[in-house]
C-alpha cells in the first residue's frame, strides 16, 4: 500500500528536493479530529510525515513490515496506530489513484491483458544497471502472492535499489532475496552478501 499525507502540497514547503526537516503546523493543536485519535496514532503521524518527505510527491511504502523496519516499531503497534490515521483522512491511499483507463473497441482475451500488464512493468523506465530478468521475476512474484505492482510501487522499489547501488550493493541481490522469500519489498542484504557485491561494483561496465 502506498500512502500520501493529506494536503501534502501545503504541508511540504520544499518543492524540488527532499528536506532536512518538515513543517509541523500549529493548527494541529486545534484539530479536534486529530485530538480524538489514539495516542499511538498521534505518535505515529509525525514519523510518517518524515517518511513522506523523502519523496517529492509525498508518497511512501506503507507496508507493515516496511514501516516496522524503517521506524523500529512493532508491526502490531504500526497497524494499531495507522488505521485511525487512514480512516480519518490524515493519510490517503495513493496506490488506488490510478490513471484513467480506456476500454478498447475490441475486448482482448484475459491472457492478452496479462501480457500487456507485464510489458508495461518491464518497459517502465528500467535503468541499464538493473537486470531486466530479475525485475520481471520480481514483478511475477508480486503478482503470484496477490500484491501486483503499480507504477508508483515500481518507481519506489527502483529508487530503493538505486540507493543500494550507490552503496556498492549489486541490485540483483536484494531482488533475488525478495523473490526467494516472497517479500513484497526489497531490503539491504546482510553484511556477507553486501561484501560480495563489491566485485560487481568494480567490474560492471554499466556503471562506468
Amino acid at each position: 500500500m502506498i500512502l500520501k499525507p493529506k494536503n501534502w502540497d501545503k504541508f511540504q514547503h520544499y518543492k524540488d528536493r527532499c528536506p532536512p526537516w518538515i513543517k509541523l503546523h500549529r493548527d494541529l493543536l486545534n484539530d479536534r479530529i486529530f485530538a480524538s485519535l489514539p495516542i499511538a496514532s498521534k505518535a505515529l503521524a509525525p514519523l510518517l510525515w518524515l517518511l513522506a518527505s523523502e519523496s517529492k510527491d509525498g508518497e511512501f511504502d506503507a507496508a507493515s513490515n516496511e514501516l516496522a523496519f524503517r521506524l523500529h516499531i512493532a508491526i502490531k503497534d504500526i497497524e494499531a496506530g495507522l488505521k485511525p490515521l487512514i480512516d480519518n483522512g490524515f493519510f490517503i491511499d495513493a496506490s488506488t489513484m490510478l490513471a484513467p483507463c480506456y476500454q478498447p473497441a475490441i475486448p482482448e482475451t484475459e491472457r492478452e491483458g496479462e501480457r500487456e500488464t507485464e510489458k508495461k512493468h518491464v518497459a517502465l523506465e528500467i535503468p541499464d544497471w538493473l537486470d531486466v530478468s530479475d525485475w520481471k521475476d520480481f514483478v511475477a512474484m508480486r503478482k503470484k502472492i496477490g500484491k501486483p505492482m503499480t507504477d508508483r510501487a515500481s518507481k519506489i522499489i527502483i529508487s530503493k535499489l538505486e540507493k543500494m547501488k550507490v552503496k556498492g550493493i549489486n541490485p540483483s541481490i536484494p531482488l533475488q532475496n525478495s523473490i526467494v522469500n516472497a517479500w513484497q519489498d526489497v531490503y539491504e542484504p546482510k553484511v556477507q552478501q553486501a561484501s560480495q557485491s563489491n566485485e560487481w561494483w568494480m567490474n560492471d561496465k554499466r556503471i562506468k
